[in-house]
């Protein structure tokens, strides 16, 4: 009984699919030890805790709504233990990242509740982000360039693009930007958050039919070709950004390892292109996703070691 109790809360928080926010930690982690050699442990297990708490409350909001939507499907808790199990998870996440912003600043809260701002509104709300054109950026902004600024933030004092200060006494909020230093990072975190975007667009292509009538994401708007060639076309973008940061000094010479990946990235692209399924092929953009992501992170990796 226990046990089943278990894999009813796993299915509600969807378990399984939360590789998509331990990937780009680590891609944020191995760049921290490649470009300032710091890491702080106690920091990302806190992190690691919040940000697996945040995902699973993002996931168990969404999967609540469409079963209260769909009359078909059998809810996994009433409405009101659903609300208390994802109230606590928040509660959780709160804490531990109310934690992390007292031990490294207002750049890590704000970026912080900005996560879980968007997180909220990917799935609740009169016009959640995930019926609409913006789910893919939301994702892949998130997913990829927040997650990998939050990580390296609590990991290395000297990363400060934005030159956040706050005055307690002023109640004023300062900003001084290094223009330079945040468009390499952004540069650098694109190859993940464009590798998170197409596995949502995937989704989004292979319930086009079913979504017709309720959801206007960016396949609805697009169409099914043109939302085929924007899945191509972000996987290209991938390799560009890799190659550009490394031309320009942002990223080691290992980070070239991700050019082995481009004959099964492209074979399974092909797949996907042939046949849109969810039951089939929707996995190749997880495939993709994580050969990309891991040998990026090997790459980043070896230039820290070596």
């Amino acid at each position: 009984m226990q046990l089943q109790g278990i894999k009813k809360f796993l299915d509600f928080v969807e378990i399984q699919t939360k590789l998509a926010t331990v990937v780009p930690s680590l891609a944020g982690l191995a760049y921290v030890f490649y470009a300032f050699g710091t890491i702080n442990v106690l920091s990302m297990v806190i992190y690691f805790i919040a940000a697996l708490f945040l995902d699973m409350s993002v996931t168990a909001i969404n999967n609540h709504m469409d079963m209260r939507e769909d009359k078909e499907q059998t809810p996994h808790y009433s409405t009101f233990v659903s609300w208390l199990i994802i109230g606590i998870m928040l509660l959780i996440f709160a804490v531990l990242g109310a934690y992390l912003a007292w031990l490294h600043g207002i750049t890590v809260f704000l970026a912080g509740a900005l996560c879980l701002l968007i997180g909220v509104c990917y799935t609740f709300g009169p016009a959640p982000i995930s019926k609409s054109p913006y789910g893919e950026i939301a994702a892949g902004f998130v997913t990829g360039t927040m997650i990998m600024f939050i990580v390296v933030s609590i990991n290395s004092p000297a990363f400060d693009p934005l030159g956040l200060e706050f005055d307690m006494s002023a109640m004023r909020l300062f900003m001084d930007i290094d223009l330079i230093g945040l468009f390499t990072f952004v540069l650098i975190t694109l190859p993940v958050a464009f590798c998170t975007a197409n596995i949502l667009l995937a989704n989004n292509i292979c319930d086009e039919e079913k979504d017709r009538a309720f959801r206007y994401t960016l396949v609805h708007h697009l169409g099914r070709k043109r939302s085929l060639l924007l899945f191509v076309a972000l996987y290209c973008l991938c390799y560009f950004c890799i190659m550009a940061s490394i031309v320009i000094g942002a990223l080691p010479i290992w980070c070239l390892l991700v050019l082995i990946t481009l004959f099964p990235v492209q074979k399974n692209i092909k797949k996907f292109l042939i046949k849109q399924e969810k039951r089939t092929t929707f996995a190749l953009s997880i495939k993709n996703f994580m050969l990309i992501a891991l040998v990026y992170t090997l790459g980043m990796l070896l230039g820290g070691v070596l």
